[in-house]
């Protein structure tokens, strides 16, 4: 009995699952009822006029218009740069280094640093032993071919007188040969002594002493002290000697560098990286600190084969033309290559990116003054120009002047 009370609930009570499903049921028509009465009645239909903008968009009012500009995307070709440093050398190809053809004691300087030179002026002075040595040589040659000639002149005249015995048959023909035979020996001896003095004559002339000054040593007067000449016309460059100075003949510093400077060398330490980003015949801009305003430019027309172990930086060179000698060797120089690219480019005006960290977007202007934020991607910067390499098509507008005022706007709001 007790178990058939139970199981015979009393008519019109409800079990505990259906009561907790009414529940559920009620809270959910509630929350539709509410939903339902908070949207506008205008948001049932809306029209092309009224619609909002979407999430990450809003329209500015006439007044905020006012205060923005908006321009459109282009094309335009991109420059890309690359910013080193790098100095003012001498063009190689274009100076000489002087050295002394023999050791000795520098007795007096005669050019001095940044001096206009002709050929043949007169650098340095210097006494040296192989100077007296070969100017000793040269006074025995010359003696020795006065001598040759004497007996050359004597061999001549003995040889006519046998010659006219021998026509008139007072002479025999072998006194007549044996003549002959000294006068041969005579002129051998003359053309040897001619071609020693001269050899000893190009000896002075490489070690500096002009031909009038040989004249003089024929009078026997030698003078220890001889005068180094320019080898060519141009500036001095560097001058490393001084008076009282001993100096050497070996493989040191030169006495003197003469060059050419109406053409410098750009000299470029261009880091590794970059290094696949630039060509034979690029062009290049610097700037140098005693010309700040003034740009100059050149071609590379040299591009190192090995890169510096120590510095990782590979030398690049450009050839700099200079009439004025306003670049002066070993100037530091600010630099700029100039990758030229042949392609077009989409592109935004600088101030119209808006630049957070890593992320860059731009505010697109769509009708209606409706504005819509887009992230791009950014490429090269370019003077006033900024290239975007995804993210806007050609075409559409984005508010360049203003598009900080309209970022801060939303931000806050």
């Amino acid at each position: 009995m007790t178990a058939s009370h139970h199981s015979d609930p009393t008519p019109g009570r409800l079990g505990r699952p259906a009561q907790i499903a009414i529940l559920v049921a009620c809270a959910l028509a509630a929350l539709v009822a509410w939903r339902w009465q908070s949207v506008p009645a205008t948001a049932a239909a809306p029209t092309s006029e009224t619609a909002p903008p979407p999430e990450a968009a809003f329209r500015l009012t006439e007044a905020q218009m006012a205060a923005v500009t908006s321009e459109p995307v282009e094309q335009r070709q991109f420059f890309e740069e690359i910013v080193t440093e790098g100095k003012i050398g001498v063009d190689e190809y274009q100076a000489t280094p002087v050295f002394s053809p023999y050791p000795g004691r520098v007795v007096a300087i005669f050019a001095r640093t940044g001096d206009q030179v002709r050929q043949g002026q007169r650098l340095f002075s210097i006494q040296a032993n192989e100077m007296v040595q070969a100017q000793n040589d040269y006074l025995a040659a010359l003696n020795v071919l006065n001598k040759g000639r004497s007996q050359l002149a004597f061999a001549q005249a003995a040889e006519k007188r046998q010659r006219d015995l021998y026509e008139n048959r007072v002479t025999t023909l072998r006194e007549l040969q044996t003549v002959q035979n000294d006068l041969n020996s005579a002129t051998n001896d003359a053309k040897t002594a001619e071609v020693g003095l001269e050899a000893v004559r190009n000896r002075l002339r490489i070690l500096g002493l002009r031909d009038e000054e040989m004249l003089n040593l024929q009078k026997g007067a030698i003078n220890p002290e001889t005068a180094i000449n320019a080898p060519l016309s141009g500036t001095i460059i560097q001058r490393k000697i001084g008076p009282g100075q001993y100096v050497t003949t070996g493989g040191g510093e030169p006495s003197y560098i003469i060059g050419d400077l109406s053409k410098v060398w750009l000299i470029v330490q261009l880091r590794e990286a970059d290094l696949a980003r630039i060509e034979m015949g690029g062009r290049l801009q610097f700037r140098v600190l005693s010309h700040p305003d003034r740009v100059f430019e050149g071609r590379i027309n040299f591009i190192g084969s090995s890169v510096d172990p120590a510095t990782r930086r590979i030398t690049v060179r450009a050839d700099i033309d200079n009439p004025q000698r306003l670049l002066k060797p070993e100037m530091y120089a600010s630099v700029r290559i100039i990758n030229e690219r042949e392609n077009l480019s989409t592109a935004v005006p600088r101030a119209a990116v808006v630049l957070e960290g890593p992320r860059a977007s731009v505010w697109v202007l769509k009708p209606g003054n409706v504005v819509e934020n887009r992230r791009v991607r950014t490429g090269i910067i370019d003077g006033g120009n900024i290239e975007i390499l995804d993210g806007l098509t050609l075409g559409e507008r984005v508010i360049s002047r203003g598009s900080l005022f309209v970022d801060r706007m939303v931000t806050r709001g």
